[in-house]
């Protein structure tokens, strides 16, 4: 009996040492294990072989065919012991074969002498009347064509024998070259450690049950990888799983969100045992370091992964995804890690290693041309970087060393900064998180620099995303991808909304808010945070899962990753601990209060609460002020308030307006808000049919479980009157039941419906 435990035991070790890579989103062939390390032998069948074969042979469908679910079915034998296990896989259909109509002229500017930098792409506009990026072929430039000011016209050649033409402004005017911005950021946060969650709160509930989650996280199970790869003991830790498998190409990407949580959990709760796991973890993670410099042979100096350099030098070579798995994005996260312990968490050598690090990559990336630099950046997966541009300008603004900065600007991607210098929305086509986080490091060089271009690449593509590009609950993407401008209804489905890009998109709206502090970004910030990011976490029971996709079709589910280690189980490990970042704000004249989640915030100069409780057709906001170091408060009216009441000290007033938000003149006592709160419609851009039910700031699921379209015979007007709220947020539409979707949890529910 002892011995069949046995066997099945390494039968189950085999089983999870499984690595496909991400199923999510199956592109390209699929390498299928048939055997394990303790001797189990593997077969594999395949539910539909012409997609996807029982050896990995991916064949994707036509364009119009949609994607395509496979099942895998694992069976695997050790001894007398056979087990099966089932995989499914997500085959995306091929692009659309579109030809092109017309390309955009791009003008560009250099000094008399100096050739300039010519982008690797053009943006066109193609048969479907829509604008897109593809590769470009310019006629050669020399020296001597650029000798002197003014203007030398080149031209280039894109498939389908297209023509671009792009105008060369040969100055010495350093305002044309490189034109700045005067702005400095208006607002100045409170730090997330002076803001208190209100317990009874589903924000509060859902930080306490990460906070949980890492406390019972294994440390040593987190640094497994990293101690192998340096050749050091394991301390017999359990080995991570999903795409940190020991045998996974984006191992060390998890530990890196991790150090990120531990951090921002420190700074929300000031738990003394999480400081005690981040120490731990930092300290180890600096033996690792200090091992791998001791082995100049395999490492050179400065650099820390849970792997050798080998992904980096396939990735100079153009080796695609799955061979390689977006090195630099793996990186961008231990970096990350590192800044928000040595930030958020006090620990000093977390910094002295990310310095290293960052010289690490200065020295790789300096040795690179240009154009082999944007031909990595433009692949596909391979060439994810995640925020590593961001995390190497907070090293220059911490450390004033140069060599960060231009390694900042090494990561610039011609093929989606081009566009959006242009101010045009070529974004279809492009992996949403793959490129959100890239806008963010455009965001922090803007804070080192005060470049023009860069702001307005971020401003640009922040109001794309947000105007034509959003699904009602904030979140953006089908099956990871920006889908073309104004199409939305045409892309609901079970693998919409990734959360891990609107964590990143959050974080862009946080910077542009701080430089122009308007009202709009945290009217979406209220969306995104209320209806995705606290709807995305497993809210029955410690288990730090999150979800992947945030299904909108009908009758949809939300599954909830524990195990996976994905991009989105990574930054579920930090959300929930960032509420607390932009409820308040301070300017020159005023105190801003941006969101109404319950807290209580206790700063040196600032003391004030916020209470918020929902009746049967209102939204009851309190603010009360013990302490405020300036002598005007500001709340931002929300876009869903029917109508507003306002108290301060129990006496009604009518308060002033500017700019999106109320405005009262006192230091101290109660300002009390009763919205009236009824039931409206968020419509998508592209069908006015296909809508969200929502009331205050919640976006309404409908629990059930048919997977057809409900129609409701209600308008604007109607939805008012028809929508009862029952209590406790809980609501009936023309007998159906509603929720917010940050209250769902297992049910099977409807986000969007259909209008008669």
């Amino acid at each position: 009996m002892a011995e069949i435990l046995n066997i099945e035991k390494l039968l189950d070790e085999d089983i999870e040492k499984i690595y496909l890579g991400n199923l999510k989103t199956v592109e390209a062939d699929v390498e299928m294990p048939l055997k394990g390390e303790n001797g189990s032998v593997f077969s594999w069948e395949s539910e539909k072989p012409y997609l996807f074969s029982p050896e990995g042979k991916v064949s994707r469908p036509h364009f119009g065919a949609g994607n395509r679910e496979v099942k895998l079915t694992l069976t695997a034998t050790l001894g007398d012991i056979t087990k099966t296990k089932v995989y499914v896989a997500n085959v995306l259909e091929k692009e659309y074969p579109t030809t092109v109509i017309s390309a955009y002229p791009v003008t560009i500017y250099t000094k008399p002498g100096v050739v300039p930098h010519l982008p690797g792409i053009a943006v066109i506009r193609n048969n479907l009347g829509e604008d897109a990026v593809i590769p470009v072929e310019w006629d050669s430039i020399c020296e001597k064509c650029v000798a002197n000011e003014g203007e030398v016209i080149l031209k280039g050649m894109v498939k389908d024998n297209v023509e671009v033409v792009a105008t060369i402004v040969v100055t010495n005017d350093e305002e044309k070259l490189c034109p700045k911005l005067s702005m400095e950021k208006k607002v100045e946060l409170f730090a997330i450690k002076d803001v208190n969650l209100t317990e009874g709160s589903g924000f509060y509930d859902q930080q306490n049950r990460v906070l949980e989650n890492l406390l019972n996280t294994d440390d040593d199970s987190m640094l497994y990888n990293f101690r192998a790869a340096a050749g050091l003991s394991t301390k017999d830790a359990k080995p991570m799983t999903g795409w940190d498998l020991p045998e996974g190409n984006l191992r060390g990407h998890t530990t890196g969100h991790y150090l990120s949580g531990l951090a921002l959990c420190y700074a929300a709760t000031g738990n003394a045992k999480i400081k005690e796991k981040l120490d731990y973890m930092i300290a180890s993670l600096g033996e690792v370091q200090d091992t791998m410099a001791q082995q100049p042979e395999k490492f050179k100096p400065g650099f820390i992964s849970a792997y050798d350099e080998t992904q980096f030098d396939l990735l100079e070579e153009y080796t695609t995804y799955p061979t390689i798995w977006a090195p630099y994005y793996t990186l961008h996260k231990i970096l990350a890690g590192l800044r928000d312990c040595y930030e958020l968490g006090g620990n000093q050598q977390a910094f002295e290693i990310l310095k290293k690090v960052g010289l690490w990559v200065y020295n790789r990336l300096s040795r690179l041309p240009r154009q082999q630099r944007d031909k990595m950046w433009a692949m596909y997966i391979a060439g994810e970087f995640g925020g590593i541009n961001e995390t190497m300008a907070d090293l220059y603004m911490l450390t004033k060393d140069e060599r960060y900065l231009e390694a900042s600007r090494y990561f610039d991607n011609d093929k989606l900064y081009l566009p959006m210098k242009m101010g045009i929305d070529a974004l279809g086509n492009l992996h949403a998180n793959q490129h959100i986080p890239q806008i963010i490091g455009v965001m922090r060089q803007f804070d080192a620099t005060k470049e023009k271009e860069r702001y307005d690449i971020a401003n640009n593509f922040w109001n794309f995303v947000t105007s034509e590009h959003i699904y009602s609950i904030g979140g953006v993407g089908e099956t990871e991808m920006f889908k073309p401008a104004r199409e939305i209804a045409k892309f609901i489905s079970d693998k919409t909304a990734e959360s891990c890009a609107t964590y990143n998109m959050l974080k862009l709206t946080g910077q542009l808010y701080q430089y122009t502090p308007c009202a709009k970004y945290m009217h979406y910030y209220e969306t995104a945070v209320t209806n995705h990011i606290n709807a995305c976490g497993d809210i029955g029971g410690p288990t730090g899962g999150s979800t992947y996709f945030m299904p909108t079709n009908p009758g949809a589910q939300k599954h909830f990753d524990h195990l996976e280690n994905s991009c989105c189980h990574g930054t579920g490990l930090e959300n929930h601990f960032k509420y607390g970042e932009y409820i308040y704000a301070k300017a020159d004249d005023a105190v801003v209060v941006n969101l109404f989640i319950p807290n209580r915030l206790t700063a040196e100069d600032d003391v004030i609460e916020i209470c918020a409780k929902a009746e049967a057709g209102t939204y009851n906001v309190a603010v009360k002020v013990e302490k405020l170091s300036k002598d005007t408060l500001k709340v931002r009216k929300p876009l869903w308030a029917e109508s507003t009441t306002v108290k301060v000290n129990g006496e009604t007033v009518t308060p002033c307006e500017c700019d999106g938000y109320y405005v009262f003149k006192l230091t101290e006592g109660t300002v009390e808000f009763v919205f009236g709160a009824k039931g409206y419609l968020s419509k998508t851009v592209d069908d006015e049919k296909t809508a969200s039910i929502c009331w205050g700031p919640y976006v309404l699921a409908a629990i059930c479980d048919c997977h057809e379209y409900i129609e409701f015979d209600v308008t604007e007007e109607t939805l008012k009157e028809k929508l009862v709220h029952k209590g406790n947020l809980e609501f009936e539409l023309c007998g159906h039941r509603f929720m917010p979707l940050c209250k769902v949890n297992q049910e099977h529910y409807h986000v969007y419906i259909k209008l008669k």
